[in-house]
C-alpha cells in the first residue's frame, strides 16, 4: 500500500507484519530520499527476521523469565533470548500476515493471534491502522480486543536514518529525548529489581537537548524513557540532521520510549537497493513508542494486562519535517 501526500512524501506498507518498508521525503533543497531501512522482498523480510519496519507483539522488548501470573494463574511463554522473551517470541507479528483494507484514507490489518501462541493466554484480535496526512504525520493507531487477559504491548520497529537509508552516518544525527526519567536495566536488558525509575541528570542518557548520536551511540545500547500516564498525547523526541534539515517529531499516548541505535544488527546485512546495513552508525536510528518493558512482571510499573471487557488503544504519530 503506497500513500502520497501533498508535500511530496511517500510511505509504504505492507502486510506481511504490518511492516513499513519506505518513507520518502525531501531535505531542504527538495532532493527525494528513502529514510527507512528495509527489503525489496517480502520474502527477505520472512527470511532475514530482523524486525526491521515490523509490528510487534504480543509484547515489544523484553519479557523476564518468560513467564508472567494473571490472577494466580502462572503462564510460560516462549523463551527466545536465553531465558527472556523479546518482541513476541520466535514468531511474532513481525513474521504474521496481516489482513489488510483500504478504510478511507486509511489502511487497517488486522492480526488474531489464537489462545496459546507462543505461550499467551487468549485470542487477541490486533488492529494496526496507518494514515498519512498532509501535515505530514504518520499516524499509526492500535486497537486490540481478548477473549482472556492477557500482557499486552504493541508498537512498531521502524528504523530511520535522516541521510538516506543507505547512507550509514547514523552518529551525525541529533536526538533529543523530553524526558527526564529512565529505566535502568541490568545485563539481560531488563529493568532492575522491581521496575525501577532512575533520573537521566548526569547521566549519559540525558537527551533532553539535542545530543550528537555519535556521543552517545556506544553506550546506549537500548535504554527505555518514561512520560508518565498512559493515554494522552506527548511529544516525546525529535530527531534531526543538521547538514539536510530533515527531522521528525514522535508524538505518543504511552508511557514509554524505546531508543535504540542498531547495535545488535546483524554486520553486513543487505537491504533494499543493494544498500548493506550493520551495527551502529550502518544501521537506523529507533524510536519505538510502548508501555514499560516487561511491565507485567514488575509490580512497580502500570498495568499492561488487558482483559476481555476492555478494549487496548494506542496512537503513536511521526511527524516530517524540514528547516
Amino acid at each position: 500500500f503506497t500513500f502520497t501526500n501533498n508535500n511530496n512524501i511517500t510511505v509504504r506498507i505492507i502486510s506481511y507484519g504490518a511492516t513499513i518498508t519506505d518513507i520518502l521525503m525531501p531535505d531542504k533543497n527538495g532532493a527525494i530520499l528513502d529514510i527507512s531501512l528495509g527489503f525489496n522482498t517480502a520474502a527477505e523480510y520472512e527470511d532475514r527476521h530482523t524486525y526491521i519496519g515490523a509490528a510487534l507483539g504480543r509484547i515489544t522488548e523484553r519479557l523476564k523469565g518468560a513467564s508472567f501470573t494473571i490472577d494466580g494463574v502462572e503462564y510460560n511463554v516462549s523463551a527466545n533470548e536465553g531465558q527472556n522473551q523479546v518482541h513476541g517470541g520466535f514468531y511474532g507479528f513481525d513474521s504474521k500476515l496481516f489482513d489488510a483494507k483500504i478504510k478511507g484514507n486509511k489502511v487497517e490489518m488486522t492480526y488474531v493471534s489464537p489462545n496459546g501462541e507462543e505461550g499467551f493466554p487468549g485470542e487477541l484480535t490486533s488492529v494496526f491502522s496507518f494514515q498519512l496526512t498532509n501535515e505530514n504525520e504518520l499516524i499509526l493507531d492500535y486497537r486490540a480486543t481478548t477473549t482472556k487477559a492477557t500482557p499486552i504491548n504493541l508498537s512498531n520497529h521502524v528504523y530511520f536514518n535522516l541521510e538516506g537509508h543507505k547512507a550509514g552516518k547514523n552518529g551525525d544525527h541529533l536526538l533529543s529525548v523530553f524526558s527526564d526519567t529512565y529505566v535502568p536495566i541490568d545485563e539481560a536488558f531488563l529493568p532492575k529489581g522491581n521496575g525501577e525509575l532512575a533520573t537521566v541528570n548526569g547521566t549519559i542518557f540525558d537527551l533532553q537537548n539535542p545530543t550528537l548520536v555519535r556521543k552517545v551511540i556506544n553506550d546506549i545500547i537500548v535504554s527505555c524513557y518514561s512520560f508518565g500516564d498512559r493515554g494522552t498525547r506527548k511529544h516525546v523526541a525529535r530527531l534531526e540532521n543538521p547538514t539536510n534539515g530533515r527531522y521528525i517529531d514522535v508524538f505518543t499516548t504511552e508511557p514509554g520510549l524505546d531508543v535504540y541505535f542498531s547495535s545488535h544488527m546483524k554486520p553486513k546485512l543487505y537491504g533494499k537497493d543493494g544498500a548493506m546495513y550493520g551495527p551502529f552508525e550502518d544501521g537506523g536510528v529507533c524510536l519505538i513508542p510502548m508501555q514499560l518493558p516487561s511491565g507485567v512482571n514488575m509490580p512497580n510499573f502500570p498495568d499492561t494486562i488487558l482483559r476481555p471487557e476492555e478494549i487496548y488503544t494506542q496512537r503513536t504519530i511521526y511527524k516530517f519535517g524540514v528547516k
